[in-house]
């Protein structure tokens, strides 16, 4: 039977566990790697279900080739987010146009890409304002924990050990913050 990592075990103790095909050392790496890996996904591909398999499919291709890994060439996170960024892009380079480039007379066709909704795009930047906007009301250790809840996908453990807090006050901290923040965006029309 497989020995939990400790909590504090670094990526090269657990590399050399997943090399032995060591299913608690995959789990402790995705736990820790797979917000920021999520989080780059959506942002190439714009698409939650489609970032969410292009992070699973990242994994799998290096559980069934953990050789792939050289930590004399670049940590692992550098590696794995290289992967995740690669293969979104390969996911988008592989949409196919069926529409026609040209119209009757042979004149090229203007037109409008799928994947870009101007209006929605515009919203989705005045709505990202808005909270940039309310995230700035609040008081530095309550933004700094709501920023690596969210932006970075850090565990609460994570957090309480980064900035060396209980993870209690991490919790009390992001309930204040994100009740501060609804309230904030509920009066501008907008949901958190």
């Amino acid at each position: 039977m497989p020995v939990p990592a400790p909590v504090d075990e670094d990526d090269t103790a657990l590399l050399a566990r997943f090399v032995q095909r060591d299913q608690l050392a995959l789990a402790t790496l995705y736990d820790r790697y797979s917000g920021a890996a999520y989080g780059l996904a959506l942002q190439v591909l714009r698409d939650q279900s489609a970032a969410q398999e292009t992070v699973h499919d990242a994994f799998m291709k290096l559980w069934e080739r953990p050789a792939l890994f050289d930590p004399a060439r670049a940590a692992f996170s550098t590696f794995l987010l290289t992967i995740v960024r690669n293969a979104a892009i390969s996911r988008l380079r592989g949409v196919r146009f069926t529409q026609s480039l040209e119209d009757e007379e042979g004149q090229p066709l203007p037109f409008a890409d799928e994947r870009v909704n101007l209006p929605e795009r515009a919203e989705e930047q005045a709505q990202s304002s808005r909270i940039v906007a309310a995230l700035a009301t609040l008081k530095p250790v309550q933004r700094e924990t709501v920023e690596r809840a969210f932006y970075r996908g850090e565990s609460r453990e994570e957090i309480a050990e980064a900035m060396a807090v209980p993870v209690g006050t991490v919790k009390s901290r992001l309930k204040y913050a994100l009740d501060r923040l609804r309230g904030l965006l509920e009066s501008e029309g907008d949901e958190l």
